[in-house]
């Protein structure tokens, strides 16, 4: 039997435009096919599907179109939608509240390169957990070494791919620092495995991720825009990639205007996702649109929340593990982001001219900061106790300590010591600079140590010190009440 594609006459709802909609079964592939070899009919996330303008050549060539394939019917062509009560018309073409749902993990492995014997393996390890042996265990062609007790294969693109297909629905897999993976197709799996993949769900296209790592963009930027337009796309469910491709800039800032209304979303996040979406029209489809009526809200002026030096002392009294309390001192006696501090290595620590070499920090620039003598004293206790290889903090099996475990510790150890939380671990760079202005440090050597490109992004800590209020005296004194 053939499918039934029926026309109902549509009037959009912002420039009253007259269309001829196509209502049918749209989990039908080969109607969809047949739809999408034909750029005359596309995708109207307000009308809520595909769309012609109302002409009776139009109607005539939709019939021609579908001959053999399907019967088109005009019996409800002049119908009018369905309205709900206050005469708003109810469809669920558009999904802007979370249209990313993040799976739930039993657990997370690490895979480690390996050599034996000339041949490179990749090893699987992991914190002992029920379901993360069960999972693995259920994956028959992976070998297990008796004397190692652990689970590996060998170190292939295929095999690779077989594995993060097999297991990531239910496990997280991470990579060791020393694994570079450069396949496209390899990369994308990874930063997707986060998502339920339904029905519906698109993966970005690989040219937008290709162009990025060409580029050289840092990997923070890279997951960052990755993330924001996987978000962008799959807001549009029951949209394809190539109608999304030949959106306006009006639907693009719908779009945001939405993000903001239903998840909240601050002018930061909505820059980030404006500069990731325009990345993708600019350099991936070379859009004919004009990407500057593109709106950015502006952004908020906001200053920076920070902790007393009594309450940073509070903090750290909370913190029992050398190695987690030494992570949270060098970051704030330092400046340092948490990304700063889990690259540091053991050969960035200068003793003699008691400094921290910061290298490749944010936009891929190498600096020094200041090294405390409590830190130092702090650091020999720890390196003495934990005797890091490479790395000045490592995790359990190796390479970079987790830069969410250290945020855990300092989020934990605040809310213990009856601390405002304000922005967790950058907090601690921000009292920095702040604790410096107010003893006196100049803004153009507190500029070097926090790396900022621009004296303006420093200037923002003298309107935080209250320093210099202290000194003024406010005219309500004079009265003599």
């Amino acid at each position: 039997m053939k499918p039934l594609v029926y026309l109902n006459r549509r009037v959009h709802p912002h420039h009253k435009k007259v269309f001829v909609a196509l209502v049918f079964d749209e989990k039908n592939e080969i109607l969809l096919r047949l739809i999408a070899q034909n750029d005359w009919i596309r995708r109207s996330e307000q009308i809520g599907h595909y769309v012609v303008p109302y002409t009776e050549h139009n109607i005539g060539l939709l019939h021609d179109l579908f001959t053999g394939i399907a019967n088109v019917s005009t019996k409800y062509l002049n119908a009018a939608p369905e309205l709900s009560a206050d005469r708003v018309e109810i469809r669920s073409d558009t999904s802007f509240r979370k249209p990313l749902r993040v799976s739930q993990k039993a657990g997370q492995v690490m895979l480690m390169a390996h050599t034996v014997k000339n041949q490179n393996y990749f090893v699987v390890k992991h914190q002992y957990n029920k379901a993360i042996y069960q999972k693995l265990k259920s994956v028959k062609w992976l070998n297990w070494g008796n004397k190692t007790r652990v689970y590996f294969f060998e170190a292939t693109r295929n095999n690779l791919k077989r594995f993060i297909e097999a297991v990531s629905e239910e496990l997280k897999i991470v990579l060791h620092h020393q694994t570079t993976i450069i396949d496209v197709e390899i990369l994308q799996l990874l930063m997707e495995q986060s998502y339920v993949k339904g029905q519906h769900f698109k993966s970005v296209p690989l040219p937008y991720l290709r162009y990025m790592r060409a580029k050289n963009y840092a990997q923070n930027t890279i997951e960052a825009y990755y993330y924001y337009f996987l978000r962008f796309i799959n807001a549009y469910p029951f949209l394809n990639i190539q109608t999304i491709d030949r959106f306006d800039a009006w639907q693009i800032n719908r779009y945001h205007d939405f993000m903001k209304e239903t998840d909240g979303a601050g002018s930061h996040k909505i820059h980030i996702s404006v500069n990731a979406i325009k990345l993708y029209f600019e350099k991936i489809v070379g859009t004919q649109m004009n990407l500057d009526s593109i709106v950015r809200p502006k952004k908020e002026k906001v200053l920076p929340k920070v902790w007393s030096k009594e309450e940073i002392g509070r903090i750290l009294q909370q913190v029992d593990n050398l190695k987690h309390k030494t992570a949270i001192i060098i970051m704030y006696s330092a400046g340092l982001r948490v990304g700063e501090v889990v690259k540091l290595k053991l050969a960035d620590i200068n003793r003699e001219r008691m400094q921290i070499r910061i290298e490749q920090g944010k936009g891929k620039k190498d600096r020094y900061t200041i090294l405390g003598k409590m830190t130092l004293k702090v650091l020999d206790q720890y390196v003495k106790a934990y005797q890091p290889k490479e790395y000045l903090f490592e995790g359990q099996f190796g390479g970079k300590y987790s830069s969410t475990s250290i945020r855990n510790v300092l989020n934990k150890a605040v809310k213990r010591a009856g601390v405002t939380p304000h922005k967790g671990t950058h907090t601690l760079r921000h009292s920095f600079a702040t604790h410096l202005l107010e003893a006196g440090t100049d803004l153009r050597y507190i500029q070097g140590l926090l790396g900022h490109n621009h004296s303006k992004t420093t200037e923002i800590y003298t309107h935080i010190s209250n320093a210099h209020l202290r000194l003024i005296k406010s005219p309500v004194d004079e009265l003599g009440l």
